[in-house]
């Protein structure tokens, strides 16, 4: 787990996520939600990776409002990726596989 990749992630986030929090009720829900795991990522509490983190909240992407707001989307996936441990090879290339195919 790169402490420096979760804090970046961790910060991108919250900044992503209390603009959004300023013009839309859910999107407050959802910044004030992950407002403890977000803490302890910028703090370094944060030391294993781990598998479904009780902070994060899928749902308001899943089943919310929020995935019209790509960038929260994007931003909350990235976080979830470095909070569970990173990209491994399979994410990488999977990643990599994504961005080659997006238009310029």
């Amino acid at each position: 787990m790169d402490q420096e990749h979760l804090k970046q992630s961790a910060l991108i986030l919250e900044e992503v996520s209390r603009r959004y929090a300023a013009i839309d009720p859910e999107a407050k829900k959802f910044a004030s939600a992950i407002e403890a795991v977000i803490d302890d990522a910028k703090a370094g509490r944060i030391q294993e990776p781990t598998d479904g983190h009780p902070g994060l909240h899928r749902a308001y992407f899943f089943e919310g409002m929020l995935q019209q707001y790509r960038d929260l989307e994007s931003a909350f996936a990235r976080f979830e990726i470095e909070v569970t441990g990173g990209e491994t090879p399979a994410v990488k290339a999977a990643l990599d596989a994504i961005r080659a195919t997006k238009p310029e």
